[in-house]
């Protein structure tokens, strides 16, 4: 089998990701609403459906790669709460069939944008309308596309350090980051660099490619697959969205097709 594209990086993403938590109780409150179980497209190592299934709330999470649900195992596997709500499955979000519907569906932290084409992105969608109930509702998070960063032919960030727990070792990214404009892609290259036990200075590159979509393209592509925008927000404190706000995220309630 091929390598997924978080393989590479699954042991270090939840250390890289530890802060990150703003969302949680966003996606909580609609899987509290839903009254029934809940499925989680690119569910990665679970950052967000554990925190759902410890709310007594079942909870299946499909991710394309083992690494990332080897983690995510582990982790509800801790906790026998936990363990008893959820369901992993591996596989591809485009060409899923789970042999029965949710209320909600979500796809979180922007791995939607995983899919380079609208080929692969109506197929993601047709799966997520022919999986949810009559009055089902699905949220995607999608980063709000900004055309000053777009006119840049390269940028260069520094992402900060975080703490590798498992080998004790600070951990300092930069990424580097190129715009396809006629494709609307970007392309990363995001190194991770360290010192290890031994002195030795270590480097690791993890290179990805994801889409970008603008809000009324969006919009168009949601509706042509069945949806309605029932709400667009800026943050997951609900706040309106305008063009600095940094995520664009939709609530889609299904439609009748």
């Amino acid at each position: 089998m091929s390598e997924a594209l978080f393989d590479r990086i699954a042991r270090l993403y939840d250390y890289e990701q530890k802060e990150f938590i703003k969302d949680i109780p966003f996606y909580l409150e609609y899987a509290k609403k839903c009254r029934g179980e809940v499925l989680e497209l690119g569910c990665g190592t679970g950052r967000v459906l554990i925190p759902i299934a410890r709310e007594g709330i079942k909870v299946t999470g499909l991710d394309a790669s083992e690494e990332m649900l080897k983690i995510a195992r582990r982790k509800a596997a801790d906790d026998e709460s936990t363990i008893a709500n959820v369901r992993f499955v591996q596989g591809d979000m485009r060409k899923f069939d789970l042999g029965k519907k949710y209320p909600l569906i979500y796809i979180a932290f922007r791995s939607f944008q995983c899919l380079l084409t609208k080929e692969d992105q109506i197929a993601c969608l047709q799966c997520i309308h022919d999986h949810l109930t009559a009055d089902g509702h699905c949220i995607i998070d999608l980063f709000a596309p900004r055309h000053d960063y777009l006119a840049k032919d390269k940028l260069t960030l520094d992402l900060g350090t975080f703490h590798d727990e498992e080998n004790d070792a600070m951990i300092s990214r930069r990424s580097e980051v190129c715009y396809d404009l006629p494709n609307q892609t970007l392309h990363e290259d995001r190194f991770y660099e360290w010192t290890d036990k031994d002195g030795k200075s270590r480097r690791r590159l993890w290179s990805y490619d994801i889409s970008y979509l603008f809000r009324y393209e969006a919009e168009l592509l949601f509706e042509k697959c069945g949806f309605n925008v029932e709400n667009l927000f800026g943050d997951f404190d609900s706040s309106s969205y305008n063009y600095v706000s940094g995520e664009q995220i939709f609530v889609l309630r299904k439609s009748k097709m």
